[in-house]
């Protein structure tokens, strides 16, 4: 079944969301020539237009056509070094870029570590995705923002192939659910410390628009209306991200 007209809008959304999510991911990623090729080429000038369509945020906007006047300035020297300086346990300026590091409160107990860690790898496993051992973190911010890259472009193929259904919900109540529970009690904090640190103003731009965004999709899809225990395992075919 192909989309109607009354769902092209959501649709729309749907794939804007996944570009701004597929940007991020890439900007936390540790740099390397490809990856700087893609920002430059794709992912920077597909996340500006995104922001304008979804947010209609000027401050959001602003801050993506910074980051990408910053990256076509940059070159992998500058890029690796503000990456390590902002990200590696061994610089004095690290912003921790893991859930479990960045949680308000006392130091977790490794049992509510534990707990915590098994929920973001039932998210996962429940649409097929798969933490290699060994290599970045289960809850890295790369990895919840690719996560949250895959629920959007599910949903809007979802929602493309057979309408407001059973498949497109999961999807969307899986974002709002991950949201609520993981990234968006974290991730705005860790963009508001990039921000404030004494770094490359590349990763302080990136840092804000973390927060911004992070912030107004958990708003703008009501991920504290969220039900409890709403993913399911499904949903595990393999599809591109949208371009």
């Amino acid at each position: 079944m192909q989309a109607s007209s009354a769902n092209e809008d959501i649709v729309l959304f749907s794939l804007d969301r996944a570009r701004v999510y597929r940007a991020l991911a890439l900007l936390f990623r540790e740099p390397d020539v490809e990856s700087i090729a893609r920002a430059r080429e794709r992912d920077l000038p597909e996340l500006r237009e995104a922001l304008k369509r979804v947010t209609n945020d000027t401050g959001l906007v602003g801050e993506a056509s910074a980051l990408y006047e910053i990256f076509e300035e940059c070159d992998l020297d500058r890029l690796r070094k503000a990456h390590h300086d902002a990200f590696d346990e061994s610089s004095g300026t690290r912003c921790a870029p893991a859930e479990m590091d960045q949680l308000d409160g006392p130091p977790q107990l490794e049992l509510t570590r534990t707990f915590e860690l098994a929920d973001v790898a039932g998210f996962y496993k429940a649409f097929g995705v798969e933490v290699e051992p060994g290599g970045v973190r289960a809850d890295h911010v790369v990895t919840e923002l690719e996560f949250m890259n895959l629920l959007a472009v599910k949903e809007a193929i979802a929602l493309q192939e057979e309408g407001e259904g059973e498949h497109a919900q999961i999807c969307r109540d899986a974002s709002r659910a991950f949201l609520r529970d993981h990234l968006a009690r974290w991730a705005p904090r860790l963009g508001e410390l990039l921000a404030g640190a004494d770094g490359d103003p590349v990763y302080a731009v990136a840092g804000r628009l973390l927060s911004g965004f992070i912030r107004f999709d958990a708003l703008e899809i009501d991920a504290d209306g969220a039900p409890v225990h709403v993913v399911k395992p499904a949903l595990h075919d393999e599809r591109p991200e949208p371009h």
